[in-house]
């Protein structure tokens, strides 16, 4: 359904590349995460794997398809006839996508229309959104409200509905319950696992939340500054094999955790410039040797899971007889 292969993004402004060479398949009723620091890329790659890279940000190298359409091709026209359609963003600033004077149900309308391009009235509306709203805690009272009425979780939730009301195939989330408290967090898991499970949606999950993609995606991508790292299927039972995957779980704050018992990943993430030397963990990463800062890291693969790193080629063990490791150098478009 989704596929994106060798992207790479460059911001010329800024001179730096967000995206490098990742590659992602997401197919109907997939759940996918995408997971790594702030500044990793998610953003731009959730933006980017919709045909619309962030302001500022182009497309220099690879290709972005969704159900056999290249959707860096499309036209104006062919867009809106796709976007909240088949295919629908959720962005991080969810505020962004509601008109500022206008009532929340106004906003949906201008996605919602029938055959034709009828716009739809108020009462046409709200029935189409109480049903998807309700389950989240959402009454009927917020459609009526413009966007500074409303709390930033209560946002977040309509931005949701405002994707889902047309049934797309695929959704893309961008840190979805970053503003959610933990009653509404857990709704909106629920609610989404729900219909998206019904109606066989993929979904491409960016997030920082750890347990949000451990406990909830079929599929974890790890990235860093920009590059596919690790990937690796979703569970308690997983064992991470890059230095970063472990050291994000090390950091991940849980529910009685004893003051001070969580460490930080040491050090800063450094936006990539241009095309990677090396690892670009290695200045991090306590298990680096200096092969690790002169040549890009291999492909190890270990069943369903792929991992580029140098300390992993040689050491990494089978789960049982049957898989197979092997090394097949920096491709990272399957």
């Amino acid at each position: 359904m989704l596929q994106v292969c060798h992207l790479t993004l460059y911001a010329p402004r800024r001179r730096i590349t967000p995206v490098w060479r990742v590659g992602l398949e997401v197919r109907r009723g997939d759940r996918t995460a995408v997971v790594g620091e702030s500044g990793g890329g998610k953003t731009s790659l959730a933006w980017a794997s919709v045909g619309y890279p962030v302001p500022g940000q182009t497309v220099v190298e690879g290709s972005v398809r969704f159900e056999g359409v290249d959707l860096l091709a499309l036209s104006r026209e062919r867009r809106a006839d796709l976007y909240y359609r088949r295919l629908a963003l959720v962005p991080q600033n969810v505020q962004d996508t509601f008109h500022p004077t206008q009532p929340l149900w106004k906003s949906v309308g201008e996605v919602l229309r029938k055959e034709g391009g009828r716009r739809l009235g108020r009462q046409e509306i709200l029935e189409h959104v109480e049903p998807l709203g309700a389950p989240m805690g959402l009454l009927a009272s917020h459609w009526d409200a413009r966007p500074h009425e409303l709390s930033g979780g209560q946002k977040q939730r309509m931005g949701l509905v405002q994707a889902m009301v047309n049934d797309p195939h695929l959704l893309i989330l961008d840190e979805p319950t970053h503003a959610l408290d933990e009653l509404n967090r857990a709704r909106f898991i629920r609610f989404l696992d729900r219909w998206t499970s019904e109606r066989g949606v993929g979904v491409l999950l960016c997030t920082h939340d750890l347990g949000l993609a451990a406990a909830w995606a079929d599929r974890i991508l790890v990235l860093y500054r920009g590059c596919k790292v690790e990937e690796l299927p979703a569970g308690p039972m997983v064992r991470p094999l890059h230095p970063y995957t472990r050291a994000l779980l090390d950091s991940a704050v849980r529910l009685g955790d004893a003051p001070g018992s969580r460490s930080a990943v040491r050090g800063h993430a450094l936006p990539l410039e241009g095309e990677p030397v090396g690892c670009g963990y290695a200045d991090r990463c306590a298990e680096a040797v200096d092969l690790c800062g002169r040549e890009a890291p291999p492909l190890v693969e270990a069943g369903r899971q792929r991992v580029w790193c140098h300390c992993a080629v040689g050491r990494v063990k089978p789960f049982n007889n049957q898989e197979q490791i092997e090394s097949k150098g920096e491709e990272r478009c399957r």
